[in-house]
């Protein structure tokens, strides 16, 4: 065995030994017992126990020698345990209290076996997993009474909103279909019965009812889903349709295979294309994790403080979501609308900036374009909220001792992602049916549900020469402000009338100084309106 290699073996042993010697550590100050039957000096033999086993299980390459090693190990432990309850366990349980000595008995057996497995780990080449594991261990066993305060606070149904919470992220979202609706809602149109890989051609038996054209355009799927191509009718008869493909998945086509389509119907096709399931349900957990985050903020930092910091935090996620999220608080506490009221300002506020950052990542020169509105509109929101925080400190102090009944509500959850959904397929309608030569009017409806989405889509117009620097930078404005008072409109639907009307003046005060900015900044008389 080289040098290199022994040193290496005896660093790995000292490691466990320092692992065992920090948990003893810990362990040997919180014990309210004298003489406790595991101190400093076993806890760094039981990593050392460990780590022998392991060592000359791969010496030996039998690895039941580790399962002969704990198993003594176990023996040793407990043995040492019963020994001192029958010696000292009455006394110790008058002295500090039966259910406290018992529990601290407990919590000391637990932490001396993962010693020995943290011993293990250490010589099976997971050192930092080892160092990581202790550090989690340390930190539980330091934090005792924190964690037994934190059990005598938490309630019932805050422990059941946890559960749906994690129900909807975990079971109900992994089933879900990733793809849009129209590729799910098809009809059955045959099996195919010849492929000509050549020519890229395919014929279908037609399935009974389906009634196809020569020249027909049909969009096909298999019977799971996914898209095959877009099929070209050459040939149609009454059983029979013979089309060429277009699209990768022609190489799933073979005979016998059986193929769908579209409904037929354009202006469903379309507004089904908006919906996918998995993406919506994704909003869902996002607006109700944000609802929990707040919940919990306010819970450990007071009203004011924790419903300010989820309001920025929600804001660089997704200021939509954070305001559905309090909106639908304004239903349960109407008294806290000031202060949900800053939290939407703050997250508007964000989005801003944050929209400047995207763009300036693909488009510098947009980006900077833009900066003046933008920037105007940012300090807009900023001041409007400062003015809202210190009126509401003002004349609404008690609102800090207020609590917030319910983190989570499935129902609204629900309510939810129907209205977004719709929002979806009205924004995917008019975007198809008007076109890019009415760009203001895209941009004012597609940032309805997505600012962002406007945003890139017109950064790629100007990039292309399609449109002007200042067009491009005047509707990517137009989506933000579009994008602000859908949170109005949101807010009016889902909340209290009471923050509808507070917001209704912030956001007509934050949206009129950058309309102002904009109109005053831009040359109009560079945009050809009558393009495209």
């Amino acid at each position: 065995m080289s040098d290199v290699a022994i040193v290496d073996i005896f660093t790995e042993f000292a490691l466990a030994a320092v692992l065992g010697f920090l948990i003893g550590l810990e362990r040997q100050m919180s014990s309210q017992e004298e003489n406790p039957h595991t101190g400093l000096r076993d806890f760094i033999l039981f990593a050392l126990m460990g780590a022998l086993s392991a060592f000359i299980a791969n010496i030996l390459d039998q690895m039941w020698i580790i399962a002969i090693g704990f198993g003594g190990f176990l023996a040793l432990l407990f043995t040492g345990y019963w020994a001192d309850f029958f010696r000292n366990g009455h006394h110790h349980a008058r002295a500090a209290g039966s259910s406290e000595a018992a529990e601290a008995g407990i919590t000391t057996e637990a932490a001396a076996i993962l010693t020995f497995l943290l011993g293990i780990l250490v010589i099976d080449g997971s050192s930092a997993i080892a160092v990581a594991v202790a550090i989690l261990v340390l930190m539980v066993l330091s934090q005792a009474r924190t964690i037994s305060k934190f059990q005598h606070k938490v309630q019932r149904f805050e422990l059941e909103a946890a559960l749906k919470l994690l129900v909807i992220t975990f079971i109900v979202l992994p089933v879900l279909p990733n793809q849009p609706l129209d590729e799910i809602a098809t009809l059955p149109l045959g099996r195919v019965e010849q492929v000509d890989a050549g020519n890229r051609q395919v014929t279908i038996e037609l399935t009974g009812g389906q009634h196809v054209a020569q020249g027909e355009q049909l969009m096909l799927y298999s019977e799971r889903g996914p898209a095959l191509g877009e099929l070209t009718v050459l040939q149609a008869s009454r059983f029979q349709v013979t089309g060429r493909i277009e699209g990768e998945g022609f190489n799933r086509l073979a005979k016998g295979v059986g193929v769908r389509t579209n409904l037929g119907v354009e202006f469903i096709a379309v507004m089904l294309s908006a919906i996918n399931p998995y993406k919506v349900w994704l909003i869902v957990i996002l607006v109700s994790a944000i609802s929990f985050v707040g919940y919990v903020l306010v819970k450990v930092f007071g009203s004011g403080a924790g419903i300010g910091l989820t309001g920025l935090v929600g804001g660089l996620a997704s200021s939509t979501v954070t305001t559905l999220s309090f909106a639908r608080r304004s239903k349960e506490t109407p008294q806290l609308n000031r202060l949900f009221a800053i939290a939407v300002i703050l997250a508007s506020t964000v989005m801003f900036p944050r929209l400047l950052m995207q763009i300036a990542v693909v488009n510098q020169a947009l980006s900077g374009r833009m900066l003046l509105p933008v920037a105007v509109m940012a300090v807009t929101g900023i001041l409007v909220a400062i003015w809202y925080y210190l009126r509401n400190r003002e004349s609404n102090p008690e609102a800090g001792n207020l609590a917030l009944s319910n983190p989570f509500s499935l129902k609204s959850a629900i309510a939810f992602a129907a209205v977004f959904s719709l929002i979806l397929m009205v924004t995917r309608l008019a975007i198809t049916y008007l076109g890019d030569a009415w760009l203001p009017v895209v941009a004012l409806v597609s940032g309805l549900t997505d600012a962002d989405a406007i945003a890139f889509s017109v950064s790629d117009a100007q990039q292309a020469g399609l449109i002007s620097m200042d067009w491009a930078a005047f509707n990517v404005v137009l989506g933000a402000v579009a994008n602000t008072f859908m949170k109005l409109l949101l807010v009016l639907t889902l909340g209290d009338r009471g923050l509808f009307r507070k917001l209704l003046l912030a956001m007509s005060v934050i949206v009129a100084a950058g309309l102002a900015s904009a109109f005053l900044y831009y040359d109009f008389s560079t945009f050809d309106l009558a393009a495209g």
